[in-house]
């Protein structure tokens, strides 16, 4: 496969094959060696750079999605002296000077994080360097020396001086060769993606290669044909479509975690599930995972489909022939199931618009605050008129193989009266609603005081 890419600046021709890593292509055919190979799933961050203004982790990209794409490493950020010599560059000398390097391993990843931080974030405060740098593992500790030579930086007015370089690619999409023309695909419209599931066997869907990228390099999954659809128009993007009643939030099935956090029509209309988009891992990884991708995963511990099961979430299946709107309690089969036909995708997620004044809130517990997975997560959606509940829906992730709507719970409470017994007897049923196979009455308890939780603050008109 030939591709395009801007690397540091300046235009690079490679010919790779399609589903080599980024983090290999970059050490083994660009000589580039500050990203290094670490847990390789996206976990530590010690391969990171930025991609088209975008931190990423290269363990998870194939090489596929590297195509057209303005590539930046940490070696672009020193400037030639001659002689195989360097100068440093700002960022890089408060690392130095603030005593933020160890062993070394991490740097190189922590500094590109840094770099995507303060380009879109000048002056982040301290909690947001935090945020933006928790997926990069320093393994010799020592992070407050890290962030202050970050905080440094932006006093310094470093973030205010970067500036995003210009693409210089001509050819946006990957050129096949040989008999890679029969086994890897790029369409850049849902029409032509469509004509490749209607023409071919075996087709494996590419889009944040968050799953994807663990996976193959585990050897629980060995390809026979790889589409990437990461970049199909129709599969992307979020915006309101529709007024009053019939009114919904269309999201894309390539939309990111990234994309739903930042988006000022998920922010307003859905922030339960703005809530499980920020808290599924780290930026670089927010920054690739798509609300798809987690969807067709189908795996209980997914963040998403927990929030968008209590937001009455539809599917949009396209077709060769037409397209078809699938609950999404409907749309999950068990795990790693779904009801797609081997000639269909995922298209579009659409969120019927919430009613004015109702409330929704997003749950999620785990062995540690951040960058977990849940080991319990719930999602409420209440519309409270006249003191009685009109509409509710609950649902919850980790409590078996799929996430699940608490059915006993949803069918109980619509009518209800708001009570001071109606948080106990809302917990009660919860209690009874969920089995799981693992800690059951620690899970199940858990479930129940935060099915209290949520209705004390409904019934007692606290914001959530």
């Amino acid at each position: 496969m030939k591709i395009q890419i801007t690397l540091n600046g300046a235009l690079k021709e490679l010919r790779v094959p399609p589903m080599k890593r980024m983090l290999d292509v970059l050490r083994e055919d660009c000589g580039l060696l500050g990203a290094k190979e670490g847990c390789g799933e996206g976990e530590c961050g010690a391969c990171a750079v930025i991609m088209d203004d975008a931190l990423v982790d290269t363990c998870l990209i194939p090489a596929i999605q590297m195509a057209g794409r303005r590539v930046d490493t940490v070696e672009g950020l020193a400037a030639p002296k001659g002689m195989g010599d360097f100068e440093l560059d700002d960022l890089q000398k408060f690392f130095l000077e603030e005593g933020a390097v160890h062993c070394g391993f991490c740097t190189p990843g922590m500094i590109m994080a840094a770099v995507a931080l303060l380009r879109r974030n000048p002056h982040p405060t301290e909690e947001e360097v935090h945020v933006s740098l928790a997926g990069n593992i320093c393994r010799c500790t020592g992070y407050e020396k890290i962030c202050n030579a970050v905080l440094r930086a932006a006093e310094a007015g470093y973030g205010d001086r970067l500036t995003p370089g210009r693409n210089l690619c001509t050819e946006m999409r990957p050129v096949f060769e040989g008999d890679e023309a029969d086994k890897f695909f790029s369409p850049r419209s849902l029409k032509e993606a469509l004509d490749v599931l209607s023409s071919q066997r075996d087709v494996l869907i590419l889009s944040g290669g968050t799953d994807i990228g663990p996976d193959t390099k585990g050897g629980r999954i060995r390809p026979v044909r790889v589409m990437d659809v990461f970049s199909v128009p129709e599969m992307n993007g979020i915006e309101v479509v529709g007024e009053g009643t019939d009114a919904y939030i269309r999201i894309g099935a390539c939309a990111t975690n990234t994309d739903i956090v930042t988006c000022a029509a998920t922010r307003k209309h859905l922030p339960a599930l703005v809530i499980a988009s920020s808290r599924s891992g780290a930026l670089a990884m927010q920054n690739r995972a798509t609300i798809g991708g987690n969807i067709c995963t189908a795996s209980g511990a997914g963040d998403l489909p927990v929030a968008l099961l209590a937001l009455g979430a539809l599917c949009v299946a396209a077709g060769p022939d037409a397209e078809r709107i699938v609950a999404l309690d409907d749309f999950i089969t068990g795990y790693r199931k779904n009801v797609l036909a081997s000639d269909e995708l995922l298209k579009e997620i659409r969120v019927p618009m919430p009613a004015p004044g109702s409330r929704q809130v997003f749950y999620k517990r785990g062995s540690r605050k951040a960058l977990t997975l849940s080991r319990a997560s719930l999602a409420f959606y209440v519309d409270v008129r006249n003191g009685k509940i009109a509409a509710f829906r609950a649902s919850a992730g980790s409590m078996s193989p799929v996430p699940i709507r608490l059915k006993n719970l949803s069918a109980a409470m619509p009518g209800r009266a708001l009570s001071e017994s109606l948080p106990m007897e809302a917990a009660r049923l919860a209690y009874g609603d969920v089995n799981p196979r693992k800690t059951p009455k620690y899970r199940k308890t858990m479930i129940a005081n935060l099915t209290h939780r949520f209705f004390s603050e409904v019934c007692e008109g606290v914001k959530a």
